[in-house]
């Protein structure tokens, strides 16, 4: 895990859907500065979860911990150091995706059975 930490810029939210799931997508930069206020770094952000909890707005100071992939780095925690408040991208626990897709599975079969059995 790797730690940035600067102003947000530019913060966008949006939700996707994909296949049966809903997830809310937060977008902004974080841009640092140096004692001069000249901005010395630009890093693109990027945090998603069925759930963000917490705010986020231009102009705020933030500390985000997270991975850089394909140029972007995917936040998982914010620290807005401007309210205090903690920022966090809610995942579908794995447990419950698992028993979905089993609930599928077994769906499936039953209506399998009922087409190959059922009355006719």
């Amino acid at each position: 895990m790797s730690v940035v930490e600067g102003q947000v810029h530019g913060a966008q939210f949006r939700t996707e859907q994909q296949r049966d799931i809903s997830e809310t997508v937060c977008t902004f930069r974080v841009e640092r500065y140096d004692d001069s206020r000249n901005r010395v770094q630009l890093i693109p952000v990027e945090m998603r979860g069925y759930r963000l909890e917490g705010s986020i707005s231009d102009g705020d100071w933030v500390r985000g911990t997270g991975r850089m992939k394909s140029g972007t780095f995917h936040m998982t925690e914010v620290e807005n150091l401007t309210t205090g408040a903690g920022v966090r991208a809610k995942r579908i626990p794995r447990i419950a995706l698992v028993f979905v897709f089993f609930a599928l599975i077994l769906a499936f079969m039953i209506w399998g059975a009922v087409q190959m059995f059922g009355t006719g």
